[in-house]
């Protein structure tokens, strides 16, 4: 965890509420959202959007960079964390886009050696007929050959993506995550999903996450 001695920003003020978002594949619904904010500003390239029940952090790839932007959140371990974000699907029979309630996150590659834990447990609150699964987080520069593939296969996975698990090591808490899947990771390559649905499913794991706060 960083060291305030060395790193130490000005704190950002936000809603008690979070919803940590690093992509939307729909550019429409994004321009939605910031017409419908009260107020928005720049966190290191990210936008913080601020609305009445929550504020959204929007807009980071990886954990480095989400981490350090969440340095600038004032009291970031205090605020009720919901993430949305997009994943590949390690499950044969997950061959759409689809929303996941995570309910176990596992570390892979270098997250391997940021906790003694096995995974961490999420908050699985079970709404909106989302399938509860599990996953495994990696960092940007993981292959996923036939040998990576094999071994997470041993473990029943539904998905990889890049920021659960040290997202949880960095709050020390649990938080509620869904992931759109949005693309298939096979041996061959990436097989990418249907665009134009996976942004359908994405708007309504936002608007899922929306209800639950309000």
């Amino acid at each position: 965890m960083m060291n305030s001695y060395f790193f130490n920003p000005e704190k950002i003020d936000t809603s008690d509420n979070l919803i940590l978002m690093p992509y939307c594949p729909d550019r429409r619904y994004l321009k939605k959202i910031e017409e419908r904010a009260g107020q928005s500003r720049q966190v290191l390239g990210s936008v913080l959007y601020r609305f009445s029940a929550y504020d959204v952090l929007y807009g980071f790839l990886g954990y480095p960079n989400l981490l350090t932007v969440l340095e600038f959140i004032s009291n970031i371990r205090d605020k009720t964390v919901f993430f949305l974000g997009t994943a590949g699907s390690l499950n044969p029979d997950l061959n759409s886009p689809e929303v996941l309630n995570v309910k176990r996150i596992y570390p892979g590659s270098v997250f391997k050696y940021f906790s003694d834990e096995p995974y961490f447990t999420l908050n699985c609150p079970g709404v909106g007929g989302f399938k509860s699964s599990d996953g495994i987080s990696v960092d940007l520069i993981q292959r996923e050959d036939k040998q990576w593939l094999e071994t997470v296969s041993d473990g029943n996975l539904d998905f990889v993506e890049m920021e659960l698990f040290p997202l949880y090591w960095f709050l020390e808490k649990s938080i509620t995550a869904f992931v759109v899947l949005s693309d298939r990771v096979t041996e061959s390559g990436i097989k990418q999903f249907d665009r134009k649905k996976t942004a359908e499913v994405f708007i309504s794991g936002f608007e899922a996450v929306d209800r639950m706060i309000k």
